[in-house]
């Protein structure tokens, strides 16, 4: 048997536990804290977009709102170009000179539609869409 002080209200009053009841209460403890610090697990996903001369491709992209999106802009055109995407949390933008790729890393926000476009001067035509579903 293992001593272990009571936590009564009274200090002097002590409960005797055995070692068994110590290692299943212990191992409750312990699984009932990783379920709870675990929660739902990630779910992320990978968008490609490439970047040429005044467009996107694609020009629209999914994704489901809680995912982590890891978004690769691949420049193929003969300039740097950049990808700004409008997030309720603000913009995120990422850069790439041209022949380079570059990744911009995001938790998808709620349902709904969300624009992204190239800042460069001059490239204003040069937009698309992701659409963020349940």
């Amino acid at each position: 048997m293992i001593y272990v002080p009571s936590i009564a209200t009274n200090p002097t009053i002590n409960a005797i536990v055995s070692p068994s009841t110590l290692v299943k209460l212990l191992f409750i403890s312990l699984a009932a804290l990783t379920l709870v610090a675990c929660g739902e697990p990630l779910r992320e996903r990978s968008i490609e977009i490439t970047a040429t001369e005044m467009r996107f491709d694609p020009d629209r992209v999914e994704a489901r709102t809680g995912e982590q999106v890891f978004l690769r802009l691949r420049n193929r055109g003969q300039v740097a170009h950049s990808l700004t995407i409008e997030l309720p949390t603000g913009d995120r933008t990422v850069s790439a000179d041209a022949g380079v790729d570059a990744i911009l890393s995001f938790r998808a926000p709620a349902p709904g539609e969300y624009r992204f476009y190239c800042r460069i001067p001059g490239h204003e035509a040069q937009q698309g869409i992701l659409v963020v579903l349940p």
